[in-house]
């Protein structure tokens, strides 16, 4: 079962994320300055979209999906483990200036709240709900860290989720999204974190020119969120 976040474009109040799970830190560094290390060593290396990342051990990159699962995955690599299945893609979109400053004038707890009002999600078939979010500030970026459970009605079940979203001040977003089932999430979010801690991006493509109202600028946080769920079987 294939479930994507619906994309918010009407104007939506900003709520307050919880103090309680709005963590914070600035660093006077590179968002990629730990990953340089890995530059060489990185087994997966795509040059059209100028990126590397040594992907968790045994996990393969599956080729040929259909675009109802990749979602247009710049790559997805899964442990192949049908009795704990779990996924891990990267995407890549840009990112208007505008919508750059939004993010590097707002608040830790205004991204938060609107990624998490971005992810959630119920209807009669799932239900989203966001419960653990970071925010790391940059000298070339934002990296954003959060957490999702997703529950499906139709068996019962449940996937969890940890996207990392790389917000670049040259106009690029990444995101890498894991998803896992409840049993084995500790296992694949170890694996997943220690994998993202080798994702590189070289790429510095001109940001394009969308105008942006600046009463609007904070509407265009929403729309620049670009995660996929995959149920976990």
């Amino acid at each position: 079962m294939n479930k994507t976040i619906p994309i918010i474009t009407a104007a939506i109040a900003l709520t307050l994320f919880s103090t309680s799970i709005a963590y914070a830190t600035n660093h006077n560094v590179s968002i990629f300055a730990d990953a340089l290390r890995f530059a060489d060593s990185n087994t997966y290396k795509n040059s059209n979209y100028g990126i590397s990342i040594q992907p968790p051990l045994n996990w393969e990159a599956l080729n040929n999906l259909p675009p109802n699962i990749s979602n247009q995955s710049i790559v997805t690599f899964s442990n192949n483990d049908k009795t704990q299945l779990a996924t891990f893609g990267i995407y890549h979109r840009y990112i208007a200036s505008n919508v750059i400053d939004a993010i590097n004038n707002h608040t830790d707890n205004d991204i938060l709240a609107t990624i998490a009002q971005e992810m959630t999600h119920k209807d009669t078939d799932s239900n989203t709900i966001v419960y653990n979010g970071v925010v790391d500030r940059f000298t070339d970026g934002v990296r954003v860290t959060i957490s999702s459970a997703t529950h499906y009605s139709l068996d019962n079940s449940t996937s969890l989720s940890e996207n990392i979203i790389y917000f670049l001040d040259n106009g690029n977003q990444y995101t890498l999204d894991l998803t896992s089932n409840p049993d084995n999430i500790d296992k694949n979010s170890q694996l997943f974190e220690d994998s993202a801690s080798t994702f590189l991006a070289s790429q510095t493509n001109p940001v394009p020119e969308f105008p942006i109202a600046p009463t609007i600028l904070v509407i265009g946080m929403f729309s620049v969120i670009f995660i996929f769920r995959i149920k976990s079987s």
